[in-house]
């Protein structure tokens, strides 16, 4: 269940294939060549074996138009409302979007930046600002809706165990400017305030380097099942695979171990927000 995703080029996720499978067994049950569908959709043949395979995607109208078309008697329509929820997120997170939703438990390392669940709309604005190539307006405030919709995680009933370790080196840096940075950190306060929720810091004065390989997030489902998930230039991967994953929680483990204690790293969030 390993997969990297190239931005540029998003791979047909299994939703969409599976649409597009569910679409050709309807034609070829029906009769009706690729040409023919063509025909009746003002797309060429081709286009439709793309949407079959899933390289394409379809909006809701040609869905609905070929549902009709081929009397799939609501099979292809009531794909919509799963497709609209899928096209919601960035090609490297949809895989792990519907994981996160429904987590018992996130074991969370970051290098760069502030995770996302404890972003503050400005600081997520500036970020989706900074990005390259840039991003139309419209586009920065479509990604800003999606990213704090994602929190409500953190005010789930039941809540769900949440634990952050931060690098302090990146929480140094005024990511759009001082009143911006402040807010910010106020807000991580206030979330490491939360009964569920555990942030950490490994601090400059860390000299373990323990957390080389990179940022991750270890995520426990409702049945129990640990899945790791890395990203990393706009490639992700969701990680099944039992001895990846113990490895990964060894590893995040090992940099709580380094890491300074809650209460210590809200000291520290506060000695960070008194200097100038």
């Amino acid at each position: 269940m390993s997969e990297a995703v190239n931005p540029s080029e998003p791979l047909p996720s299994p939703l969409r294939r599976g649409l597009g499978a569910q679409m050709r067994t309807l034609r070829e049950k029906r009769g009706v060549s690729r040409q023919e569908l063509g025909g009746r959709t003002n797309f060429s043949s081709s286009a439709i074996g793309a949407f079959e395979r899933g390289d394409r995607a379809m909006d809701p109208g040609m869905v609905e138009r070929v549902d009709e078309l081929l009397a799939g008697d609501g099979l292809l329509k009531a794909v919509l409302p799963y497709l609209e929820e899928e096209g919601r997120y960035a090609p490297q997170f949809r895989d792990f979007a519907p994981i996160e939703k429904k987590a018992v438990s996130l074991w969370v390392y970051d290098t760069h930046i502030v995770n996302g669940l404890l972003q503050t709309p400005a600081y997520a604005r500036q970020v989706f600002r900074d990005h390259w190539p840039p991003v139309d307006a419209a586009e920065i405030e479509h990604r800003l809706e999606v990213r704090i919709g994602r929190q409500v995680l953190l005010h789930r009933d039941p809540p769900p165990v949440l634990c952050f370790v931060l690098e302090e080196s990146f929480l140094r840096r005024r990511i759009g400017g001082e009143a911006v940075w402040r807010e910010q950190l106020q807000h991580l306060l206030e979330c490491g305030r939360l009964p569920h929720v555990s942030i950490q810091l490994v601090p400059l004065e860390c000299e373990e380097h323990v957390g080389a390989p990179g940022p991750m997030t270890i995520a426990e489902t409702p049945e129990h099942r640990m899945l790791g998930y890395v990203e990393g230039q706009l490639q992700s991967w969701v990680i099944s695979a039992r001895e990846v994953v113990s490895e990964m929680i060894q590893r995040h483990a090992n940099i709580r171990a380094v890491a300074l204690s809650p209460r210590a790293s809200a000291e520290r969030l506060e000695q960070l927000l008194g200097e100038r």
